[in-house]
C-alpha cells in the first residue's frame, strides 16, 4: 500500500497509522509526498487535550516515508512521527525496533517533537 500526496490535519490519534505492511521491500509500503498538520485554526476543542502523531509506522519492517511536510505539532506531547503501531497500548507485547526509511522530510519550527516512541 502506497499513499501519494497524502493530506491530513486535526487528528485525535494520528494522521495515518500503518498496522502491518506484510513482507515487503524498501520503497514499497509507505507515504510518498504529503502534508501533515497537527492542529489548524479550524479544529474542534477535543484536540486540545490530545497528543497525536502525524504518521504512526507499522509493526513490520521496511516502511518508507519520503517527501512529507509536517506543521503545527506544538501542543501536549504531539509528535510528527511515531513508531510501532499499537505498541503504546498497555496490553502491547511488541516494543518496536523496526527499519523505517525516511527521506526528504520537512518540519516547520512549530514541530516541537519530531519523533515520539
Amino acid at each position: 500500500m502506497r499513499f501519494h500526496n497524502l493530506k491530513t490535519a486535526d487528528n485525535i490519534l494520528a494522521g495515518i497509522e500503518f498496522s502491518l505492511t506484510n513482507v515487503v521491500a524498501d520503497s514499497m509500503a509507505g507515504v510518498y509526498g504529503g502534508l501533515v498538520v497537527g492542529k489548524t485554526s479550524n479544529t474542534e476543542s477535543s484536540l486540545d487535550g490530545a497528543n497525536p502523531h502525524g504518521i504512526i509506522t507499522a509493526r513490520t519492517e521496511n516502511m518508507t516515508i519520503s517527501g512529507v511536510s509536517f506543521y503545527n505539532y506544538d501542543f501536549g506531547t504531539a509528535a510528527a512521527l511515531g513508531t510501532c503501531s499499537h505498541c503504546f497500548h498497555d496490553a502491547a507485547t511488541d516494543s518496536g525496533a523496526r527499519t523505517i526509511t525516511v527521506s526528504d522530510l520537512f518540519f516547520d519550527d512549530t514541530v516541537v517533537k519530531r519523533i515520539r516512541f
